[in-house]
């Protein structure tokens, strides 16, 4: 009787989660034939190397374009990708552009968020201070408050700057290739 009463709580069991087990399902996948595609742009003679890869945003420009646009990659065939209704051939990339892809950039961007707020943040406290003491003339509050807006306006700056280095704009030429990589 036991082994019955087992026998029929294993079959109840695997029959009931055999269709929600997710090894049993197969995954979705964006090329019909197997294949896995990525755009690969690297350096020649050297590792430096990123991948773009299907449902990540790109920000390129072609040669016919007057400037950078960023679109989201749809799908990548042959020797071209595909982005919101346009067939992009990489003979017509003139630049990509990439951000906070090496660790040198993510604390550029890092420490320049970081300036930016400290700058926003004291140039406030200095205008405050200066305004608030703008009648008496013989007090030393209104001097720092107009050395404190002049250093943080020169944090600011500096802040801004680091912003600048946060994004890569490589240029497709015989340095950097940009091209289909297919993995079976």
């Amino acid at each position: 009787m036991f082994k019955h009463l087992l026998f029929g709580i294993v079959l109840f069991f695997s029959c009931a989660f055999s269709s929600a087990c997710h090894a049993q399902t197969t995954e979705p996948t964006a090329t019909t034939s197997g294949k896995y595609r990525y755009l690969l742009l690297s350096k020649t003679g050297t590792i430096s190397r990123f991948r773009i890869q299907m449902g990540e945003s790109i920000t390129f420009k072609r040669f016919q374009d007057k400037k950078l646009q960023t679109r989201v990659v749809l799908d990548i065939r042959g020797n071209s990708f595909f982005v919101e209704g346009l067939e992009v051939p990489l003979k017509d990339v003139e630049k990509i552009r990439l951000r906070n892809h090496t660790g040198g950039r993510k604390v550029a961007s890092f420490a320049g968020a970081f300036l930016k707020t400290a700058g926003v943040v004291f140039t406030t406290v200095g205008v405050i201070n200066t305004l608030t003491n703008l009648k008496a003339k013989d007090k030393l509050d209104r001097e720092d408050g107009l050395q404190t807006t002049a250093a943080a306006l020169a944090l600011y700056g500096i802040g801004e700057g680091l912003h600048v280095l946060r994004k890569g704009t490589y240029k497709i030429n015989q340095k950097w290739t940009l091209k289909v990589i297919e993995m079976y």
